[in-house]
């Protein structure tokens, strides 16, 4: 309704991109479009959408996602937040081994962007949500941070 009460209301279709402009120039940002030119110059295995990762309650074989938040879980374990442009899906557990990793876990922060193989989905009523995601060592395909490029 915010749009139809103000004095000069938008066309919807240019109010609704207005209103998703900041949150998709993650999308068109460096460590993105890195990631994405990565996935594809490898030939990797295509890419599941977040939207989609409800449907396998096995492994998941690649995801990029961008890492839109981290919140320390004691033991040096992280919960985060990983957005891409199909949804956002949260209380994903990251091992802490994957922060302690000497190549990316420093590179490992809010912003970046993570190719991940072989994720884990968990949900415990195998039909219904919530789904979890459990991110080890051996699922970091690649890491693209603001810093790197």
């Amino acid at each position: 309704m915010r749009n139809r009460e103000s004095e000069n209301p938008l066309p919807t279709q240019q109010f609704l991109s207005d209103l998703n402009g900041p949150a998709m120039m993650v999308f068109n940002s460096n460590p993105w479009r890195y990631a994405v030119h990565y996935v594809k110059s490898r030939e990797l295995p295509e890419v599941t959408a977040l939207i989609n990762i409800n449907h396998n309650l096995e492994r998941v074989p690649i995801v990029v996602a961008f890492v839109e938040s981290m919140t320390p879980t004691g033991r040096g374990n992280y919960t985060i937040n990983l957005k891409d442009p199909s949804a956002t899906i949260g209380a994903i557990s990251l091992h802490y081994k994957v922060k302690q990793h000497e190549q990316y876990g420093k590179d490992i922060v809010v912003g970046c962007v993570l190719v991940l193989k072989q994720v884990v989905v968990f949900a415990p009523n195998r039909f219904r949500g919530p789904y979890f995601l459990n991110i080890t060592k051996s699922n970091v395909q690649q890491v693209s941070s603001v810093s790197q490029i």
